[in-house]
């Protein structure tokens, strides 16, 4: 082992709790339905909800989008010049998002600079943590996913506070200045890997690893660019699965304080401990999950996932009691998170670890097509607070999402017997 990888793997834990608190500050994007009716009541009142709900979507969007379309800008910087981009952006637009009193600059300091901001760090730090522990690629990326989704149930309650005690300008001058300091400080701490360590690391793969990797994955010939990856028939079949999957719980995220405020009269303050608990049953989902596929057939995994949602969806289409609709939205989010754990290790599964923080850029698009299409279906079925019709329309989205991913499976097992 050369002197600079001896150095690296003395500082890779240092340079993955980096990661992880960058995470979990970019965790504050599911707070959001804590936050969109005070953006509404800054940018006009009522009459502009619908264009506010459609600052969360815009936002998701530049997230997601922000890795294909810069990727030809972003893979010629290092790793920390990246992240130190993003984490300015993340934090100039917490800092001046609670400011504004027009939609043109919510869209613009909320939807751009947070977004675009999350886009070049999230997708980032997943095949950064990856590759730093390319053995357990599904438990480590699973617990950095899950403190980014999971952070939210500590964001909700402080964000309520102080928005109910100051305003949005009062949130924006206490967790702007923070984010921006705090990110760029993990930006600087760090470090790209040094010059074919990824290969090196996967060269110490043991013997047994290999054959175990060999039973449950389709052995990969080469390892896909972004290029060779987006012109196979499989990742169209698992970008179905994923976008679709995302799909309900982008749906109950984006909306889970107005349906309880709607439904059962809850105040704002006492919707963000629940907005708090679906956070937490995202955070279990993405950890739980991710660990899962490093231990068991992914494929198997990836299955179960999507039909958590059918049946969370199924059974709030039916009106149910308060207890019940905490309940399913929690399980909808526990599996909203368990592909949000999952996404990495598969994709790495089947298109190879060498180019994954460029596929994961493609795929983390299916979040941006999920956030699309999840809260756009629950503000165009819902009537007067009734959001049954919508949970009925995304309980069958989420099942065409179990149905592509049977196909997935269906797939692998066949390059398998192939192959054997």
């Amino acid at each position: 082992m050369s002197s600079s990888y001896e150095s690296f793997e003395k500082k890779k834990f240092t340079y993955y709790i980096a990661a992880v608190v960058l995470g979990f500050i970019l965790g504050l994007g599911y707070t959001w339905s804590v936050v969109q009716t005070p953006f509404v009541q800054a940018c006009g009142g009522e009459s502009k909800t619908a264009v506010v709900a459609l600052c969360y979507t815009f936002t998701v969007l530049a997230s997601t989008m922000s890795p294909t379309i810069l990727g030809g800008i972003t893979r010629h910087l290092k790793t920390n010049h990246l992240v130190l981009i993003g984490s300015i952006l993340f934090g100039v637009g917490y800092l001046t998002c609670g400011h504004i009193s027009t939609l043109p600059m919510l869209f613009l300091t909320y939807g751009i600079g947070t977004g675009i901001g999350c886009g070049l760090v999230y997708p980032t730090m997943m095949g950064y943590s990856a590759n730093l522990f390319p053995d357990k690629s599904g438990t480590y990326s699973g617990i950095l996913a899950g403190v980014y989704g999971g952070s939210a149930m500590i964001w909700s309650p402080i964000l309520a506070q102080v928005i109910d005690k100051g305003g949005l300008g009062l949130m924006s001058n206490i967790i702007g200045p923070f984010c921006l300091v705090v990110m760029v400080i993990c930006s600087l701490i760090i470090k790209p890997f040094p010059e074919g360590y990824v290969s090196y690391k996967k060269s110490q793969s043991s013997t047994k690893a290999t054959t175990e990797k060999k039973k449950s994955s389709p052995a990969q010939a080469k390892d896909y660019t972004r290029g060779e990856m987006v012109k196979t028939p499989m990742f169209y079949i698992a970008a179905v699965t994923f976008s679709f999957g995302l799909t309900s719980g982008m749906f109950v995220i984006s909306q889970a304080s107005q349906i309880l405020q709607s439904g059962f009269a809850m105040t704002a303050v006492s919707a963000s401990m629940f907005v708090s608990l679906n956070s937490f049953a995202s955070l279990c989902g993405r950890i739980f999950w991710g660990t899962v596929t490093d231990h068991t057939n992914k494929y198997v995994t990836l299955c179960i996932i999507p039909a958590l949602s059918v049946v969370g969806m199924g059974v709030l289409a039916l009106s149910p009691s308060k207890a019940v609709t905490i309940l399913c939205m929690a399980l909808v989010s526990f599996g909203y998170g368990g592909f949000g754990g999952t996404i990495t290790p598969i994709t790495a599964d089947l298109f190879g670890n060498k180019h994954i923080t460029e596929n994961y850029g493609v795929m983390y698009l299916m979040f941006g097509i999920a956030g699309l299409l999840g809260p756009r279906i629950a503000i165009a079925f819902s009537h007067d607070g009734n959001y049954s019709t919508a949970f009925l329309i995304g309980c069958l989205i989420a099942l065409v999402s179990v149905i592509a991913a049977f196909v997935v499976r269906a797939r692998v097992t066949k390059s398998l017997a192939q192959n054997a």
